[in-house]
C-alpha cells in the first residue's frame, strides 16, 4: 500500500510540474567586447606553408621541461631566430625559425645540427611577419 501511495504522489507531483521559459541577461564593460574582436583577428592571422626546423620531439613525464631546456638553449645562441614550443599529444615539440623554403630550412640547419642532433626539417605553418622580417 506505501508503494502504491508513493507511486501515486510521484505521478501527481510530476503532471503539476511546467517547463518555464526564462531569458538570460548579461551585463559586461564594453572594454570585453572588443577584446574578444582582438583576439578572433589574431586567431584568424593568415598562416603561410613554409618550413621549419624541428629540434626535438619528447614525451613522458619530464617531456615539457626537457623541451623548455632545448629551446632555451636554442635561445641563448640563436636570438634572432623564432623559437616554438608545441604540443602535439603526446609529444612536446621544439620548431624553430620560419624559412619560405625547404632550401632555407636546410640551409639553417646545417648550422644547427652539430648541437642539436635530433634536428631535421620539417614542413609546418609560419608566421608571415616572421618570414617578412628575415
Amino acid at each position: 500500500m506505501r508503494i502504491f501511495i508513493t507511486l501515486l504522489f510521484f505521478v501527481l507531483a510530476s503532471k503539476m510540474l511546467h517547463a518555464q521559459q526564462g531569458t538570460v541577461v548579461i551585463h559586461y564593460d564594453p572594454g570585453v567586447e572588443s577584446s574578444i574582436n582582438a583576439y578572433i583577428a589574431s586567431a584568424q592571422e593568415e598562416k603561410l606553408k613554409g618550413f621549419r626546423v624541428q629540434l626535438c620531439s619528447e614525451s613522458g613525464n619530464n617531456a615539457k621541461g626537457i623541451a623548455n631546456a632545448i629551446k632555451s638553449r636554442f635561445l641563448q645562441r640563436y636570438r634572432n631566430v623564432p623559437a616554438y614550443l608545441i604540443w602535439e599529444s603526446p609529444n612536446f615539440k621544439v620548431r624553430v625559425g620560419d624559412f619560405k623554403t625547404r632550401l632555407d630550412a636546410t640551409l639553417f640547419w646545417k648550422q644547427v645540427q652539430d648541437e642539436f642532433l635530433q634536428s631535421y626539417v620539417v614542413m609546418d605553418q609560419i608566421n608571415p611577419l616572421k618570414f617578412s622580417e628575415r
